[in-house]
């Protein structure tokens, strides 16, 4: 037997309709226990039937859940009015940039109010086949709206919410046109052709003034047996997550099934805590039951082990008051006639329909309560948090703003200062730089001349050394031969020499020049690492390329590959270094010696001088004197072979080519020096411009934070 505590049952005399012989027997002498937990009846205005008392309470409790939605909507409209004035500060304080927080902040608030525009109470209907789920639907909106019957008969699901409109329309998966409602039976029926897939969801469209629950934003979502189909987790993803309240529909001539137990097992490790009624529907067939209370706290006492036991979603008190023993066909059958205005709408329905009747309307006033709570609780209670969060957040970033604005006032101002000061550093010592780094190059210049004059000039000096390295085998029937060779080694030696010694000392002195420059304007300009490394390859080393040319240098050389006694007049005014005289000796002694004949000039010339000197210095003096100068002679002569001839040729080639590299080293060393400073210059400008830039952008940036100050 039932212990629930239901408000005092009043006379039934408003249950009656014109004349009480419509009542069955039963229903004049009301069963005591069922007096305990039912209301007062009366006639719902707009005659719908037996109902409960009505509060008198102007928020019902479905009329809270349109409240809460039309205050919390509000709301969600002022927050997004005050978002959109933020977005137009942000827009003004960021000179037209857009606050992508701001901008977040009002799509998560559309979004939001998208939701509340389609938020509904939903309450999902389960059970297993044929158990009466549409049927209890049709009760609830006083219409056959579902199809219903023997077996299995709803093939997907179907979701019935409100509609202003006149007539009901449907929409089927995919599609926005609209359906007669008549079409339900067809779409929604397993045994027509032309059914949808179970795990479809139909969306069907009632008119709100038909069925007041509708106009309260309540949605009813019937669904295929839970026996029929065993991917139950693509039902419970699909159509379950934001159900407000499930209605488990058994068959009261039965217990609980694995099936239905199962179901909700799956239900309760997706959901937390859901909220689960159990109608015990086709409770008529127990009208002459002989253990009628027996059968009744038999299926309580099972209904309620499992929601507190087994499901563990609610303690025993409540869970008392979530258990129904109906007849959803009596009830639908009933208000239709209501509507029809039939004089004894309760002609041929079983005994104990009174009974039955009033614990339906119990079970809607109990769903009612429990899913307006539910809905604000799960749906509002959600959408406030995140109000207050975009609330809070919108505060956070108008703070932050607040506080940007007055840093970077006080910012702007040092900046300024520093800017200025700046821009006088640049003006002062860049001038400064500029004049040194122009000393620089200058002073560089004439030491890379100096030094390379220094160092060409040893090499010079070892023009005899190298000449004589030369090993070639020297034949006066091929002299131009030999001295084409040579002065193809001379090239080769002593370019190679120049530029060895000219590119190692040169390189280090350009090197050490640029990166002098480059330092003097990086304190000034604050170059990154990758401005140093391109100023750094801006320009390159000259090259010192020194091409000797020794065949045309010596066009004009002409070897003298005659006798030289080393004692005679011209070798000794030569090595005197007296020009004159030897020019008049040579003279002199030229024209003498034609007038002699070739083969006795010696002899003459030496008895001459012993004729001469014999006048003034005793015999005994000078036959050995000239004997000894007479064997020198002959010894000198003698030993005037190929090989002297080499010498002398050599020594002749190093005296002319001497003189003429000099000259061709001056020219090389003024060409390199000039080339030297253009590129030194070239870099010098390059970083003069770019402090001139680093100039303007202090210009500019002064200008900018001045208006920005005003």
């Amino acid at each position: 037997m039932s212990s629930r505590t239901l408000p005092r049952q009043t006379s039934l005399t408003s249950l009656e309709s014109p004349g009480r012989s419509g009542w069955n027997s039963d229903m004049d002498t009301p069963t005591p226990k069922l007096n305990r937990s039912l209301t007062m009846a009366e006639r719902r205005p707009g005659g719908t039937g037996l109902v409960g008392r009505r509060t008198r309470d102007p928020l019902s409790p479905l009329k809270r859940f349109t409240r809460a939605k039309e205050s919390i909507s509000k709301a969600f409209g002022l927050i997004r009015e005050r978002l959109t004035e933020s977005q137009v500060f942000f827009q003004l304080a960021r000179e037209g940039a857009e606050s992508r927080p701001v901008a977040a902040l009002l799509e998560r608030t559309q979004g939001i109010q998208d939701i509340l525009s389609r938020d509904h109470m939903k309450v999902a209907f389960f059970g297993r086949t044929s158990n009466g789920k549409s049927s209890v639907i049709n009760a609830l909106l006083q219409s056959q709206v579902l199809p219903a019957g023997i077996g299995h008969t709803t093939n997907c699901f179907c979701s019935v919410v409100g509609s202003e409109a006149d007539d009901g329309f449907v929409l089927t998966p995919g599609s926005n046109e609209r359906l007669n409602v008549k079409n339900v039976k067809q779409l929604a029926h397993s045994l027509h052709k032309k059914h949808l897939e179970p795990s479809s969801l139909m969306k069907i469209f009632w008119p709100k003034a038909k069925c007041p629950l509708l106009g309260d934003d309540v949605e009813f979502v019937d669904s295929p047996g839970i026996d029929m189909n065993p991917n139950m987790d693509e039902w419970i993803n699909k159509h379950c997550l934001d159900a407000d309240v499930f209605v488990l529909v058994s068959n009261a001539e039965s217990t609980l099934m694995i099936a239905e137990k199962n179901f909700f097992h799956r239900v309760s490790e997706h959901l937390s805590k859901p909220n689960i009624f159990i109608l015990n529907n086709r409770w008529d067939a127990s009208a002459n039951e002989e253990f009628l209370d027996e059968v009744r706290e038999q299926h309580l006492d099972c209904d309620i082990h499992f929601l507190t036991k087994e499901l563990k979603v609610t303690d025993e008190a409540t869970a008392r008051n979530r258990v129904f023993f109906v007849s959803a066909k009596e009830v639908l059958q009933y208000r239709m006639r209501k509507q029809q205005n039939v004089p004894n709408p309760t002609e041929g329905l079983a005994d104990g329909f009174k009974r039955r009747f009033l614990e339906f309307e119990q079970f809607e006033r109990q769903f009612k309560e429990c899913i307006s709570s539910s809905a604000i609780s799960t749906k509002f209670e959600h959408h406030h948090r995140q109000g207050a969060t975009v609330v809070a957040e919108l505060e956070e970033l108008l703070q932050q703003e607040s506080k940007n604005i007055q840093d970077n006032s006080e910012l702007g101002s040092q900046q300024l200062q520093v800017s200025w000061q700046r821009q006088q550093t640049l003006h002062s010592d860049g001038e400064r730089v500029a004049q040194t780094c122009q000393h620089t190059i200058t002073s560089t210049a004439q030491a890379v001349e100096q030094k390379i004059f220094v160092a060409m000039k040893d090499i010079v000096s070892q023009l005899t050394a190298i000449t004589d390295s030369y090993d070639h085998q020297f034949d006066l029937a091929h002299l131009e031969g030999y001295k084409q060779d040579l002065f193809q080694f001379m090239d080769d030696s002593l370019s190679q020499e120049l530029n060895r010694v000219s590119t190692t000392m040169l390189g280090r002195i350009h090197q050490d020049t640029q990166k002098s420059l480059i330092d003097s304007y990086q304190q000034l300009l604050q170059l990154s690492e990758k401005e140093l490394t391109r100023y750094s390859q801006l320009v390159r080393q000259p090259e010192l390329s020194f091409v000797l040319r020794c065949a045309d240098l010596c066009e004009d050389f002409q070897e003298d590959l005659h006798f030289h006694f080393s004692l005679g007049l011209s070798s000794v005014l030569r090595f005197l270094n007296v020009d004159s005289l030897l020019g008049a000796a040579q003279g002199q002694a030229s024209r003498l010696w034609s007038l002699l004949p070739g083969d006795y000039a010696l002899p003459i010339v030496l008895l001459g001088a012993g004729a001469l000197f014999s006048r003034f210095l005793n015999w005994r003096y000078i036959v050995p004197s000239l004997a000894l100068y007479g064997g020198i002679y002959s010894y000198e002569w003698l030993t005037w072979t190929d090989r002297s001839k080499e010498t002398a040729l050599k020594r002749q080639f190093v005296q002319h080519l001497r003189a003429k590299v000099q000259y061709q080293i001056r020219a090389t060393v003024t060409s390199y020096t000039t080339q030297l400073t253009s590129n030194l210059t070239l870099l010098q400008h390059q970083l003069q411009g770019a402090l001139g830039a680093a100039q303007e952008r202090e210009t500019g940036k002064i200008a900018e934070l001045t208006e920005q100050q005003t």
